[in-house]
Parts: structure tokens; C-alpha cells; sequence
């Protein structure tokens, strides 16, 4: 009786652990099952709830829940309250938005630094035989050479970028220069644009030899059916009012207070939906801000949807904004591996960037408008409207031509020798 063959094993490392809104995280995993291999995905629960992320079986989850936010979560709870009731008296100011930047990147580093190694010797703990390992950012990197041994064939996947010169405190830097040596080292190196590839190669000797493009867009096909009434349904929407998306974080560093601020600017046939991806309370003071300064035209939408129901979030609007008005180079570059923007295009839907510089993939695509600072948004939207049709269809045209993740994972599986 011959034994059957041993089915390849993926090993899949993301720290962050944001799964139910990583959709290449979730893409990487599925492709990898569709090709044969067992996959297990090591990951951290994220601070907060979020929906669930619903992957195929055979995707073996390994959840590691950091024993520092265990017993610390009442008091970051509360901490995190103050902060908001600061955040709630910020206005546009660009030093206080940078002082509130260095301290956010202060205290990921210091729960880094006691995070990190949990994470690592819980991943040893479970990791079995890989054939092929992906570390999706620089703290998984870490995490997986300690986990498997050093010889296991891997993939280096970078979501988020960080020069050495941008990251101040020992720890962090350390990390850094424990990815620029492992870089070469990589079967590929995954970057979502040349533009962050351009970022990633100013810390090295050389060009990356074995880079792959891979767009951080979904992996699974359109649902047949969508739900067009989405924001309709569940807010007071006027009838034929055009609704005006902008999915993700409602927080300053994505300048939610400032946009909701120009709302009562705008041609009064658009309304303002800002869309959560985990639960708020609407109580929160900077949300109980942005909703007054947006007033009766803007709603908050605070129930992220599990990830099969993601693409209903899109259909039931017209516009989506992407804002990021910040020097730090992860989030100024973040349009080229924006998932948001990803899904607006997906759908059709003409994007307004506010952003210093214009981006390429506007000068390029047409599939939308530029505007350097809020006061132009209200007249973007009526370039947009008065000629929407054309605008929707650049819209899909770009994505179908830049965002194909299937195609693209593909070629990454034939660069690293696995095709």
C-alpha cells in the first residue's frame, strides 16, 4: 500500500494581526491552500474586536494573545480614552499632529519590544516542517527566523516601510537593520509599488535583485450580489444624494475632524459616511467632534462587517476619499498600498486624493481628483459628478490593469521557484 504524499507546508507570519482588513495576508493564504499546501498563519490578536476574517479550511489559525494586553487592557482602555478627549480639541495643527505621531511610534516601539519575543516563542512553540515561509512586515521577520531555522525558504512581504533614519529608538532600529541584512536573503521581496520599492532600496547597498509586485488588493472574485442600499438603509439618507465614502480609521492621523469640516462646503447633493473597521463607540469624544463639526450631511458607520461582506461597504456608495497629509514616509506613500483605495476602484467609484503631491496613479489613470488641501474637495466632487460615467469607467479600467492579485501572485510563486 504506497503512502501518500506529504502535501507542502506554508508557514505565514503577521505580528500586526489585523486579518479580517489585510486582504494580502488573507489572499496569500488562500492562494497558497488553492495550490497545495497546508498553511498555518501565526498571528496576534489585534487591541480591540473585529469581525471575523472567515478563511477556507485548511488555513490552520495560530492566535497568540500577548500576555501584556491581557492584564493591561482595562488600563489602556482608559488611557485611551484621555487621549481622545485630547484628540478631540485637535484642529489642523501640523506640530501637534507630528508630536502626536512621535508618541504613537514611541509606544509601538516599547510594546514592541515586550511583545515581540512572546510572539516569536509562541510561534517556535507551535511551527512545524515548512517548505515555504512568508513574514509579512520587519517584526514578523524577527518572529519567523526564530520560529523555523534559518535555511527555510522565505518570502519577505512589506506592508508598511520604515527608513532607518525615521525610527529613533534603539529597539526599532535594531529590528530595521535585522531586515535590511535579511532582504537579499529572501526568495522575493513583495512591494505593492515602485514607489515604496524606491523607499525600501535607500537603505541598501544595492537594488533589490528579487523584487515582486504584488498589490494589496483582494484575491477573491466580485460577490454576486450587492447590497447598493447599504449606508441608505441604515442612515437618513436623502433620496438621489450622492454618498461620499471614507472607509478605515476615524482619527486624526488620517485628518477625519478636518475633512467632516468641509462637508458643510459642499454642493448640497453629497453627504459624508465615514466607515469604521472595528467597533466604536459613538460617545468617544473626537467622534462626537467629527460628527459636529460634519453635521446633519455626515454619518458615522461604526459595525465593521466581516470580510466576506467587505465589498457591500463599497457598493452602497458613489465617491471614496483617501487622505494622508502627514511627511512620515509609511503613511505618505500609503495611496500605492492602500486597501481602501484598492476597493474604491474595484467598485467603480471615482477617488478624491488629499494628499501634498499628486500621485502618480491620478496623473496617470484619471480615475478621479487630486486636491491639496479640504477647501478643494467640495469643487472635486462637482468635477466628478458632472461627468461620472467617464470617471467610473477610468475607475475600473485601473483597477483591472494595476490590481490583479491573482495574476501577480502568480508570478511571485514562479520568481521564488514554486509555480
Amino acid at each position: 500500500m504506497s503512502v501518500p504524499a506529504r502535501r507542502p507546508r506554508a508557514s505565514i507570519f503577521f505580528f500586526d494581526g489585523w486579518i479580517s482588513i489585510s486582504v494580502s495576508v488573507v489572499g496569500a493564504a488562500t492562494e497558497l491552500l488553492a495550490r497545495g499546501y497546508d498553511v498555518d498563519l501565526f498571528f496576534n490578536r489585534p487591541q480591540g474586536e473585529l469581525p471575523s476574517a472567515d478563511l477556507p479550511a485548511g488555513i490552520a489559525l495560530h492566535e497568540y494573545v500577548p500576555w501584556t494586553r491581557r492584564l493591561t487592557g482595562k488600563l489602556l482602555s482608559r488611557l485611551r480614552r484621555r487621549k481622545l478627549e485630547e484628540l478631540s480639541k485637535i484642529t489642523a495643527d501640523d506640530n501637534v499632529r507630528k508630536k502626536s505621531a512621535r508618541l504613537r511610534a514611541l509606544a509601538k516601539a516599547v510594546l514592541g519590544l515586550i511583545e515581540i519575543p512572546q510572539f516569536a516563542l509562541y510561534c517556535r512553540r507551535h511551527a512545524r516542517k515548512t517548505d515555504l515561509a512568508i513574514a509579512f512586515d520587519m517584526n514578523s521577520l524577527v518572529a519567523m527566523d526564530f520560529a523555523l531555522p534559518r535555511a527555510t525558504p522565505f518570502i519577505y512581504w512589506s506592508l508598511e516601510i520604515w527608513r532607518l533614519t525615521d525610527l529613533a529608538d534603539p529597539f526599532s532600529r535594531a529590528v530595521k537593520r535585522h531586515e535590511i541584512r535579511r532582504l537579499g536573503q529572501a526568495l522575493a521581496v513583495v512591494v505593492q509599488s515602485p514607489v515604496r520599492r524606491a523607499i525600501i532600496e535607500e537603505d541598501l547597498p544595492a537594488p533589490l535583485p528579487n523584487y515582486v509586485e504584488v498589490p494589496n488588493a483582494p484575491s477573491v472574485p466580485m460577490p454576486a450580489s450587492l447590497q447598493r442600499d447599504f449606508y441608505s438603509r441604515r442612515f437618513p439618507i436623502p433620496p438621489g444624494a450622492w454618498v461620499v465614502l471614507h472607509s478605515g480609521f476615524i482619527s486624526t492621523s488620517l485628518m477625519s475632524l478636518e475633512i467632516a469640516k468641509s462637508v458643510p462646503s459642499w454642493p448640497e447633493e453629497f453627504v459624508l459616511v465615514f466607515h469604521e473597521r472595528q467597533p466604536r463607540d459613538p460617545q468617544e469624544p473626537y467622534l462626537r467632534a467629527v460628527q459636529q463639526a460634519g453635521g446633519a450631511r455626515t454619518f458615522l458607520s461604526l459595525k465593521p462587517v466581516p470580510f466576506a461582506e467587505v465589498d457591500n461597504v463599497y457598493a452602497g456608495a458613489h465617491i471614496g476619499l483617501v487622505c494622508y497629509q502627514t511627511a512620515e514616509v509609511n503613511e505618505a506613500t500609503a495611496w500605492a498600498s492602500s486597501g481602501k483605495l484598492v476597493y474604491y476602484l474595484r467598485h467603480g467609484l471615482p477617488i478624491i486624493v488629499i494628499m501634498p503631491e499628486c500621485p502618480p496613479i491620478l496623473s496617470e489613470c484619471r480615475c478621479g481628483e487630486w486636491v491639496s488641501d479640504f477647501d478643494g474637495i467640495g469643487p472635486a466632487l462637482a468635477r466628478i459628478a458632472a461627468d461620472y460615467d467617464s470617471y467610473a469607467a477610468r475607475a475600473r479600467a485601473t483597477y483591472d490593469k494595476l490590481f490583479n492579485f491573482h495574476g501577480a501572485f502568480d508570478r511571485l510563486m514562479q520568481a521564488v521557484g514554486h509555480g
